[in-house]
């Protein structure tokens, strides 16, 4: 209130309109939900009615509250049809109190159902053994206009081996995970690994709900240890290098040996033809 030539005037209210987003995408046949916000800048607080213009066919907007005095919030449901036609229409948000009026624009777009899932990518390691844990990573993505609910399966050689679920998959979102497969009881041998998603009710484009994440050989142990080094491999400290001085040792005992025994036996000859021949003995008496 002010006071001019004693009489009281009462100030003129002001205010701004304002939404929470400026741009919708809204698939045909859904309901948005969308803030308005009345805030009062200036002068008394009057009463303010929100209003909506522009609005497409088979369209609805709700409004709670529908008025306020401002500063104050409003709830803007929009309601769209099977009925409500594709493509972009600017709304008009009117906020009219107080002898003054604001507007702001919500730029609708309307878009049709889609249904689509795919899978993005699939991969799996080359190699394992019979009995242990393969991990197969796979992503998917939502293609289409809703979120989802979807299955993502692997195989191998067709047989389902692993399966997941993925809640609510939003628009344009991508999930990457990994598919466990427990190997025990499968045979050795070489298996293709399928990742596939089911296709979901409505869903017309289908090729590429499948992907190959490729070929992994499974194989009943890890095969033979490695080969011990060599003697000179290992800087001839080796349990080899070890074994072989020991062998030349024992075959130079057995050689000395054998020399040794030949010797002996030779003297023995010698000494037994000394003892029996009649010279010496002749000889022995007369040098006596």
């Amino acid at each position: 209130m002010q006071e001019r030539n004693g009489h009281a005037r009462t100030c003129p209210i002001n205010f701004s309109l304002s939404l929470s987003q400026a741009n919708l995408i809204q698939v045909q046949g859904s309901t948005s939900l969308v803030q308005a916000f009345v805030s009062l800048t200036s002068g008394n607080s009057a009463q303010v009615t929100v209003s909506a213009q522009g609005i497409p066919a088979a369209t609805e907007i709700l409004f709670a509250p529908t008025s306020g005095r401002p500063s104050f919030a409003t709830a803007m449901t929009i309601a769209s049809s099977a009925g409500t036609p594709l493509g972009q229409f600017n709304i008009t948000i009117l906020a009219t109190g107080g002898g003054l009026q604001k507007s702001a624009t919500l730029s609708l777009q309307v878009v049709p159902i889609v249904h689509n899932v795919a899978v993005v990518s699939a991969s799996v390691q080359g190699t394992a053994i019979v009995g242990s844990v393969v991990l197969i990573n796979a992503t998917v993505a939502n293609y289409g206009s809703l979120a989802e609910d979807l299955e993502l399966r692997a195989s191998a050689n067709s047989t389902l081996v692993s399966d997941q679920v993925v809640s609510k998959l939003a628009p344009t979102a991508t999930y990457i995970g990994q598919l466990v497969w427990n190997t025990t009881g499968f045979s050795p041998g070489t298996y293709a690994i399928i990742v596939a998603v089911p296709p979901i009710q409505g869903e017309k484009s289908l090729s590429d709900n499948i992907r190959e994440a490729g070929q992994i050989l499974l194989t009943q142990s890890q095969g033979p240890p490695p080969a011990s080094p060599s003697p000179a491999a290992s800087g001839g400290n080796g349990p080899a290098f070890i074994y072989g001085r020991q062998l030349a040792i024992v075959a130079g005992i057995a050689e000395a040996a054998i020399v040794f025994l030949i010797v002996l036996r030779r003297n023995r000859k010698s000494s037994t033809r000394n003892s029996s021949d009649p010279r010496s003995s002749r000889h022995s008496v007369s040098d006596s």
